[in-house]
């Protein structure tokens, strides 16, 4: 990590005051590049805090790009925050990082579309001037307010959120009269630049994205060898060593954790698996393609909490749909698949969406981490490595 010498951001001693004077001086200086490299969540700085710590941390850190300037690297980041974030801290951070892309686009608006369902029911005051400024602060802002400030920003870019933001003034409790009457001004401006054949927006949902934005979110890295030795145990109490069970067929992989509670991510992640493994079966692919979820909290997730949480949300458990913890450390699951997620004292603070693709030989094919991963496009995918699978001669229209 390229950290100026006499830091201790290696180390998670590293204090909060020293972190957001990092970041700090990296924006003044515009050094992008090790703004990037704070923002995977394995940083040693973010081991071991609270995640309310870190939803500060990260947020300050986000909005540093809107100084510093946004490269197109630290994109999946600031989606990932509009399109499944629920701190008004972190969403209105994400919004401000995106002014300092260097052009403005609109494969931004699904995701600020997105961004405002998400808070507008949980929005609240924020300020970016300090690191932990003294409340009460008079110059502050709100996550709604920076996502108007970034659909303005984004000028004849965001004509296509007309309809969504006129249906948000319709809406009565959710706007500050300020924020009325700024949202009415940039919907008269929206209206004049766009003019009468303005092309809708997509509906914001979790599985429709720009193709702009798919390319950011597909994230294939080099690996350690196939953690073979790894004992896991399903939630009905039996074992299976890694090697054994991922041997032979090609797997669809998610990880989750039933405390997370982030319902864009965990829970909806799983109600999405259940969904792959019907669609699946109508192709008559399921037992050719198995579907795991793995926990990132062995210690808490025991066999019971595994089958609940799958059977609640609406998954089908075989002997090739199975969900697992580790019986030992995460470790080695966690450095092989390079997961997203760092823990707190005692329970995961922070993580990102992540979903894998496996080969017959428990290699890791594609890798859907950050946004809302598509299950069509994940089924395309499927079927493709279980016609690669299949014995030469095989009937490949199975």
């Amino acid at each position: 990590m390229n950290i100026p010498e006499g830091t201790r951001l290696h180390q998670h001693q590293t204090s909060e005051q020293e972190f957001a004077e990092l970041v700090d001086r990296a924006a003044r200086q515009r050094d992008r590049q090790l703004l990037v490299e704070l923002l995977p969540e394995r940083t040693p700085a973010y081991q071991g805090r609270s995640a309310n710590t870190i939803n500060r941390m990260r947020g300050y850190l986000l909005a540093a790009f809107e100084s510093a300037g946004l490269p197109e690297e630290a994109l999946p980041y600031v989606y990932e925050e509009l399109e499944s974030g629920r701190d008004a801290y972190l969403v209105a951070a994400a919004a401000k990082a995106l002014r300092g892309r260097a052009f403005r686009s609109s494969d931004a608006v699904p995701f600020l579309l997105t961004a405002i369902e998400n808070i507008k029911y949980a929005d609240d005051a924020v300020s970016f001037d300090s690191y932990r400024p003294a409340w009460p602060v008079s110059a502050h802002t709100t996550a709604l307010q920076e996502i108007v400030a970034t659909i303005v920003w984004l000028g004849s870019d965001a004509t296509s959120a007309l309809p969504a933001l006129r249906s948000l003034l319709q809406e009565y409790g959710v706007l500050s009269d300020a924020a009325r009457a700024k949202l009415e001004s940039v919907v008269s401006e929206l209206s004049l630049a766009g003019s009468c054949c303005a092309v809708p927006a997509p509906s914001p949902c979790c599985d429709h994205h720009t193709e702009t934005a798919r390319s950011v979110f597909v994230d294939i890295h080099p690996r350690a060898a196939v953690p073979v030795g790894v004992e896991l145990e399903d939630q009905d109490g039996a074992r299976v060593r890694f090697g054994e069970f991922f041997t032979g067929k090609p797997s669809v992989v998610a990880f989750f954790y039933t405390r997370c509670d982030n319902p864009n991510k965990c829970s909806l992640t799983i109600t999405k698996l259940g969904r792959l493994q019907r669609r699946l079966a109508e192709l008559g692919l399921d037992g050719r393609i198995q579907t795991v979820a793995i926990t990132y909290d062995p210690e808490f997730d025991i066999p019971v909490r595994l089958w609940a949480y799958g059977e609640n949300r609406g998954v089908v458990f075989s002997h090739s749909d199975r969900f697992f913890r580790t019986k030992e450390a995460l470790a080695p699951l966690a450095d092989y698949f390079q997961l997203g997620v760092s823990f707190g004292t005692t329970l995961i603070n922070r993580h990102q969406i992540e979903l894998f693709l496996l080969d017959q030989k428990g290699q890791v094919d594609e890798a859907f981490t950050r946004l809302q991963w598509d299950v069509e496009e994940v089924l395309a995918h499927a079927a493709r490595l279980a016609k690669r699978a299949l014995p030469r001669g095989s009937n490949s229209e199975h």
